[in-house]
């Protein structure tokens, strides 16, 4: 190689990394397998795939009981803990560690970073420079500088989520078209890749009339009748059903409305896994986490059910109508994910103290004793009678804790 193809060779090389992409925000993350994070940038209107190394997480199996969060952020990234603005969190499938993507005040605006926390607490830095990445640009992101109560910029609604199922991200979100409530699909790996765009009707049965303009704000993949759909949840808080099988370019799908959750509210997280009832029989459940009121349970054989009938109609200000669903003794959650077999995993500010947290609740209980005073607390409160059976049952929730159990 003569002296100006190496010269050649090493500006290329020079080019490439110092013009290589780096997410300009995080608004949504989310793991496709154990080692692919896709990171939704809705500033830049980019989607990004990071190609994560395999690693140990001796706290594994543990649950998370991290009650000052904020504090631990802020002393490992050196900044004040009230310039930490949560966007999301996603929980690796092999090695159970958080990774909680948030933004930063900076003199001109925000910078994402992304930490990586384990059940011990301790925090590392996850490098968007220097991970390895692939990256996708949307080509219909809004261009409106329109700010929604003079706060919250139209254009980061891009994404509002991410989810990957069988070899595609499917991206919710809004774009620069009439009908701006989008649903988008893109191949993963990205080689020559395009990005499909549905746009997406629905009613709400609270508004009472049909809306194609507010986005999605969290979906799930579920399997009805031998047929893929995506439960998708709007604010305000419509349930839909939408078939994958319709989701084409420029196709525009009217999604069947099967619940309205609850008026007044933004949906923030569905997580799908298999529970168990009273007898130990496993079903499948989904647990839809909101802002503005409890979270709620839902049986996928309700939802199975709701899926043959018709769409559900204008039903005024009504807390919940359409799908059964229990409420949850479980408010403030900012983000969650599934853990494991027996944990799913939230990011919770504390009503009191103001802290961030970082915690685990058992699956079927779906709430931590250290968060209550009762009868059953006092010194000298003895089981029995028909309350002895209840002894067990609080002593594998104060294991989880790692609170001493009850003698």
């Amino acid at each position: 190689m003569n002296f100006k193809s190496t010269l050649f060779v090493i500006m290329m090389s020079i080019y490439s990394i110092s013009f290589a992409s780096t997410p300009q925000s995080a608004n949504v993350i989310k793991f496709g397998d154990a080692n692919t994070l896709f990171i939704g940038d809705s500033k830049s209107a980019t989607l990004y795939a990071y190609n994560i190394k395999s690693n140990d997480n001796p706290t594994a199996q543990q649950g998370y009981n991290i009650h000052d969060l904020s504090s631990k952020i802020a002393q490992f990234s050196k900044i004040n803990p009230f310039d930490i603005l949560i966007r999301d969190m996603a929980i690796r499938p092999t090695s159970k560690e958080a990774y909680i993507a948030f933004d930063t005040k900076t003199r001109t605006g925000y910078a994402p970073q992304i930490v990586i926390v384990n059940q011990a607490g301790s925090i590392k830095k996850f490098d968007l420079e220097k991970t390895k990445h692939t990256e996708i640009q949307l080509n219909d992101a809004p261009t409106s500088d329109f700010k929604f109560w003079d706060k919250t910029p139209m254009r980061t609604l891009t994404f509002t989520d991410i989810d990957f199922y069988n070899g595609k991200v499917y991206i919710s979100g809004m774009s620069n078209a009439e009908f701006s409530s989008a649903l988008r699909i893109v191949d993963y790996p990205f080689n020559k890749s395009k990005v499909a765009t549905s746009s997406v009707e629905i009613f709400h049965a609270v508004h009472g009339q049909m809306e194609t303009r507010a986005p999605i704000q969290t979906l799930q993949f579920v399997t009805l009748n031998n047929e893929d759909y995506i439960l998708a949840a709007y604010t305000c808080t419509p349930l839909v059903l939408i078939p994958v099988k319709d989701l084409k370019n420029e196709a525009h799908i009217v999604g069947k409305t099967i619940a309205e959750m609850g008026y007044g509210n933004t949906p923030v997280d569905i997580i799908k896994f298999t529970s168990k009832d009273a007898d130990k029989n496993p079903y499948e459940t989904i647990i839809l986490s909101n802002r503005n009121q409890s979270a709620q349970s839902i049986n996928l054989t309700d939802i199975t059910t709701s899926s043959k009938t018709e769409s559900i109609g204008y039903v005024g200000a009504a807390g919940q109508s359409g799908t059964p669903a229990t409420n949850l003794p479980l408010t403030g959650l900012m983000q969650i994910d599934d853990q494991d077999d027996s944990h799913f995993t939230a990011v919770r500010r504390d009503q009191l103290t103001g802290e961030l947290e970082l915690i685990s609740f058992l699956k079927n209980v779906n709430l931590r004793l250290d968060e209550y005073i009762s009868e059953y607390d006092q010194p000298s409160y003895k089981y029995e009678g028909e309350q002895a059976q209840m002894k067990d049952a609080h002593n594998m929730m104060l294991k989880d804790l790692g609170l001493p159990l009850k003698k």
